[in-house]
């Protein structure tokens, strides 16, 4: 997996400052502008480009080239963000003709070739922006990740070294140098520009992750699983730095570690197709709850309650009777152990929707695990058995409440009902 970013520090990909620029605006043109900077700061990419086709209607027949150009270069970046990048590549060359001297738009532009795998012309845009002042360490940067990706590792090295000589304490270039040396076998300059690189950002991933790479190349084994880790520690549901330390476990021969990392690498694996879809869904459609609904279960199928409760939240503050979220909401901090806050949810689900049996469930086993409410947890337990009677889970429950309660006789029929289901259920 490769964590090299193609590069606009200086400004983001989003929102190029306007400083510098003397706006000379009709009143609703500007309006136009004003709201499409600020749907692009929010993640409402479609209603940013109506706003900016809005702002370039609007404009006047005389309106500032720099000004024009501005408006294109957002508009090219809206574009940029929903990956539809033929769209943006056209609106970038707009912004350049308006203004052929911004360094930025060239870069910008080169960014958006090599997204397309178009790297020849990625790397004439890089270039021309090489030709333009200010002298900025970007293209060269840019231009050694398309030589990464071509294969071409000597003149990555040359690239990186002349993007360090302009700005030497940028971690993403001796990373990508890096990189380059890790291609060519070259373990020991490699694991020198790892190093250097998390110096100046101990938690950028991709270094860490390279770093354990060339540690396990030189089989120092433990050495590279303290960097798979550290990576782990970062980013929990990192995939490749999940396959790195399984791998490094098969090769100690520690079989039980290697076996379990593997399963979780496995899920990964599998859902990160996934992910990039859901993502690329809510950035297309911003407003839909059941997106960010989606986006919540497979991180928390990823183990990362964290992300998915911020996705489940959103999904309600978008539509409050969605009950499936509520319930979501309800699980993740479930597997967190919050406890009272998975009741609240999973009550909120059931105001909804009383017949949810599942969340009638879990409010059971929540009140069980408190050891207090059992009266709660019996009648949770109850309910969800006469709304699913062929759940055998839910006989499970109401086997394990009666049990804590005392009742001893009907926790054994309940025992047995979900004993006659699973049976049942195998034939």
């Amino acid at each position: 997996m490769n964590y090299l970013c193609l590069s606009l520090r200086y400004l983001t990909i989003l929102i190029l400052c306007s400083a510098l620029v003397n706006f000379a605006l009709a009143d609703r043109a500007g309006e136009h502008y004003q709201r499409g900077i600020k749907n692009l700061e929010e993640g409402q990419y479609s209603k940013a480009l109506k706003a900016f086709d809005e702002t370039i209607r609007s404009a006047k027949a005389d309106a500032e080239a720099n000004w024009l150009a501005e408006v294109h270069y957002q508009k090219a970046s809206a574009y940029y963000a929903l990956e539809e990048f033929e769209k943006a590549v056209l609106e970038y060359k707009e912004a350049i003709a308006h203004n052929p001297n911004s360094t930025v738009f060239y870069n910008a532009l080169g960014i958006t070739y090599s997204e397309l795998k178009q790297y020849n012309a990625a790397l004439d845009a890089y270039k021309k922006a090489l030709a333009l002042p200010p002298k900025k360490a970007e293209p060269h940067y840019n231009i050694g990740l398309v030589y990464l990706k071509q294969g071409t590792f000597p003149p990555a090295v040359d690239a990186f070294k002349q993007a360090i000589a302009i700005d030497a304490k940028w971690a993403e270039a001796h990373y990508g140098l890096a990189e380059a040396y890790l291609k060519q076998g070259l373990f020991s300059e490699a694991e020198k520009s790892y190093a250097k690189a998390v110096r100046l950002n101990p938690s950028g991933i991709g270094a860490i992750l390279g770093l354990g790479q060339v540690y396990a190349k030189q089989t120092r084994y433990d050495d590279a699983i303290t960097q798979f880790q550290k990576v782990i520690e970062i980013q929990s549901d990192n995939t490749e730095a999940h396959y790195q330390l399984a791998q490094t476990y098969i090769k100690l021969g520690q079989k039980e570690k290697a076996a379990s990392t593997m399963a979780f690498f496995k899920i990964l694996r599998h859902t990160d197709p996934l992910l990039q879809k859901a993502q690329k869904w809510v950035k297309i459609h911003p407003d839909d709850p059941k997106g960010y609904n989606n986006l919540g279960i497979l991180y928390l199928t990823r183990k990362r309650s964290d992300k998915a409760i911020e996705y489940y939240k959103r999904a309600i503050s978008l539509s409050p009777s969605l009950a499936a979220a509520h319930y979501n909401l309800g699980l993740a901090y479930h597997k967190q152990e919050n406890i009272e806050l998975a009741i609240d949810a999973y009550q909120k689900a059931i105001f909804i929707d009383a017949t949810l049996a599942i969340a009638h469930n879990n409010i059971a086993v929540c009140y069980t695990e408190l050891r207090g409410n059992l009266d709660k947890a019996l009648s949770h337990a109850q309910t969800a058995t006469e709304l699913a009677p062929t759940e055998a889970n839910y006989w499970d429950t109401l086997a394990t409440v009666y049990t804590h309660i005392g009742l001893e006789s009907k926790a054994k029929q309940a025992r047995q009902k979900q004993v006659s289901l699973l049976t049942t259920s195998k034939k």
